[in-house]
């Protein structure tokens, strides 16, 4: 049984020896798969996906503009709390790779009912390195915003309501300036 095995073995070798060449002739070039890419759509309040090997973030939504309100006034101080009751968050990310934009500027002014805007709870925020930002305020009935960042297209966005609800989250995509 034993040279059985042996003669098993030795042939074996061999045919995997050819089947490699002999070591002196060219290699033969081996297609290699490519990796998938990811191609991602984000929407304001839907987190960002976390990329896993072999994807990659190509591009996200840009977020509407639906223009600047008449209220509006330019200079809101740098301040992120003027109240309690709601806590709005978001991220402020590229639509061209969807990377977070550090240091972007979001102005903030809620509306209350009967109120208007009032200019005591208008603010500015700034993101942090990973594109964050966090606003607090009375429960308002909706909160106008307006979103620049350096090398990106200025951005208002008039449409979040909370709803009644303690919490938000509203994810900004901005617009290079340049393709």
């Amino acid at each position: 049984m034993k040279p059985f095995v042996f003669v098993f073995m030795m042939l074996l070798l061999v045919s995997l020896a050819a089947a490699c060449g002999n070591g002196f002739e060219s290699p033969t070039p081996i297609a290699t798969p490519s990796l998938p890419t990811l191609t991602v759509t984000l929407l304001p309040g839907i987190p960002a996906p976390t990329p896993t090997v072999g994807s990659t973030i190509t591009r996200c939504a840009p977020t509407m503009d639906d223009g600047l309100s008449p209220s509006y006034k330019p200079n809101a101080p740098i301040r992120s709390n003027v109240g309690r009751g709601h806590v709005l968050t978001g991220v402020v990310r590229s639509s061209r790779s969807c990377a977070p934009i550090a240091n972007a500027q979001v102005e903030l002014w809620p509306e209350y009912p009967g109120q208007g805007h009032p200019d005591n709870v208008r603010a500015t925020v700034r993101t942090d390195r990973d594109g964050h930002y966090r606003f607090e305020c009375d429960l308002p009935e909706h909160i106008h915003m307006r979103i620049s960042a350096p090398g990106y297209r200025t951005l208002a966005q008039n449409s979040y309501h909370p709803n009644g609800q303690a919490e938000g989250t509203f994810d900004i995509v901005l617009v290079p300036e340049s393709p």
